[in-house]
């Protein structure tokens, strides 16, 4: 990795060789050696060598000042392992590196190797071989990581990255803040949907630090937390209807799913805390969905917008996770209409909505001249309208031990784990593990684990769930990983160019998925 450029010497040499002319000295020519011997071993030696692990394996970071500010024209590199095996060389453009070098040594493979540096001047004199003694980082040490460390580090990065940057109390779209052209489009508040995000990550990490020394420091923010979700909670004089908007200005847009994915988080807020004002935004989100967002066109489920105007389209991004509420609020206070709608939301997306395959579409829309029936179906597949359902049905099952649940969540999480997941060779692991695909929605991703959490609770396998933790340790200790602790959630195997901008909607399902990865260790720990 290059750090500073060396500055043009060609003037000081010119200036120099006129100056010793003009006094009378015999030169002939003037180096570009900046005054070093021609003779072979009189360099320099390179100071301050360091060569230590990095979070990749077969991999050396190697640094060193090079003394004086001279120019080389090359830094040989040499390695081999202290037991004499797999030995190279590599040779730099000296030119590239001047004051402090820098550069990331891709090994052979893991282990203890000894580390020389050498530089050689332009007419071939050497300096004396520096040597540093360094092990690679070990991979089998990664799954020993406490994801409680990495979930906690993430959060508190985006909590100084992206709440309460404007006026309000609320999370930022992107770091770096993005605003539109006038500069101040909201001030770069994220809408709703970012907002939601952002609840589900802190909701998780509430949970995932309970009873821990950290656990404080989330305590304390819980009441700026609700406050500035319920800043969108707004009457809205077009239907006289209070629900959450995209955003708290008047004649705003409004979103069934944007409002269930908050009910969600204020139900497992309540089951985690008891208080009782969590429980009655949740209760509320419910009336809104089932009401105001249910008729029967399309055989039934949940409308997907609302205002400005009300779509007639039935979708599976507000019918699933609705029916996932219904449970939630069954779990609660036990009462039956909240299992009859769980179980008539169920029903209606594994008749309509869920393909041979197990997976389920998008959205469908009424016949013309007869809305009660299905006129077209939008036929995407998306991480999150499989997860849902998957989820759904894993509640179903525990709630009722009806084996028809169960048997549909194994099929629905088996579909999943095929389409949204790929094998890959990885540089940190050194082995061939399961990852989410990239350029996958990193949010849609987080919604569809709670599937998969859901069922692990059920039949305690944890191969679906390494393969999520695989995923984050990956992003973590790989590329992904940005300087600024950020994650590239477009591909979280950093394969991909690197991002410039980060949305928090992304970044806060990565500390979602962190945290309740988090929950499940700690379940595994306290066996």
């Amino acid at each position: 990795m290059k750090t500073y450029k060396m500055r043009d010497l060609r003037f000081k040499c010119v200036f120099l060789c006129f100056l010793t002319l003009l006094m009378g000295l015999n030169v002939t020519a003037c180096s570009d050696d900046d005054g070093n011997s021609d003779t072979p071993g009189t360099l320099p030696a390179p100071s301050s060598l360091t060569v230590t692990a990095t979070n990749l394996v077969a991999e050396l970071q190697v640094k060193f000042q090079n003394p004086n500010y001279m120019n080389v024209k090359t830094i040989e590199i040499s390695y081999e392992k202290t037991d004499g095996s797999e030995p190279g060389t590599i040779s730099l453009n000296g030119s590239d590196y001047t004051v402090v070098f820098s550069y990331l040594l891709k090994l052979p493979s893991v282990g203890t190797y000894e580390v020389g540096v050498t530089l050689i001047g332009h007419n071939g004199e050497r300096s004396e071989t520096v040597t540093k003694t360094a092990a690679t980082f070990d991979p089998g040490s990664i799954r020993e990581t406490p994801m409680i460390d990495l979930a906690d580090e993430l959060m508190s990065n985006l909590i100084e990255k992206y709440f309460h940057k404007s006026s309000r109390t609320v999370w930022q779209t992107c770091y770096p803040n993005v605003q539109s052209g006038n500069g101040v489009y909201w001030e770069g508040d994220a809408l709703v949907w970012g907002q939601g995000a952002g609840l589900s990550a802190f909701v998780s990490m509430r949970e995932a630090t309970n009873g821990l020394s950290i656990g404080g420091d989330y305590l304390s923010l819980e009441d700026d937390m609700y406050n500035g979700i319920q800043g969108f909670w707004k009457l809205d004089n077009r239907d006289g209807v209070t629900a959450y908007s995209c955003y708290p200005d008047a004649g705003n847009d409004r979103y069934f799913d944007d409002n269930v994915w908050i009910g969600l988080d204020m139900a497992k807020w309540y089951q985690l805390t008891n208080d009782q004002r969590y429980l009655t935004q949740a209760v509320a989100v419910w009336d809104y969905l089932t009401t105001v967002g249910y008729d029967t066109t399309c055989h039934g489920g949940i409308l997907w917008k609302e205002l400005p105007e009300k779509t007639t389209s039935k979708h599976t991004c507000s019918t699933a996770p609705t029916g996932v509420l219904s449970c939630r609020l069954y779990e609660i206070t036990h009462d039956e209409k909240y299992l009859t709608w769980a179980k008539d939301l169920y029903e209606w997306l594994v008749t309509y909505m869920q393909d041979a395959d197990y997976l389920f579409w998008d959205n469908c829309r009424p016949a013309d001249g007869n809305p009660t029936e299905i006129g077209s179906i939008e036929k995407n597949k998306y991480a999150y309208n499989s997860g849902q359902p998957l989820q759904l049905a894993c509640m179903l099952y525990k709630i009722t031990g009806e084996e028809k649940y169960l048997t549909n969540a194994r099929n629905i999480a088996e579909a999943c784990f095929k389409q949204w997941f790929k094998s890959y060779t990885s540089d940190v692991f050194d082995e061939t593990v399961n990852v989410l695909k990239p350029h996958e929605d990193m949010w849609f991703n987080a919604v569809m684990s709670r599937g998969f959490f859901e069922l692990y609770s059920i039949d305690e396998d944890p191969v679906y769930l390494n393969a999520f933790k695989d995923t984050m340790l990956q992003a973590w200790f790989g590329y992904a990983h940005r300087d600024n602790g950020l994650i590239d959630y477009n591909d979280l195997t950093g394969e991909s160019a690197p991002m410039t901008s980060w949305e928090i909607r992304h970044e806060a399902a990565i500390v979602e998925m962190l945290a309740e990865l988090a929950i499940w260790e700690r379940g595994l720990q306290a066996e």
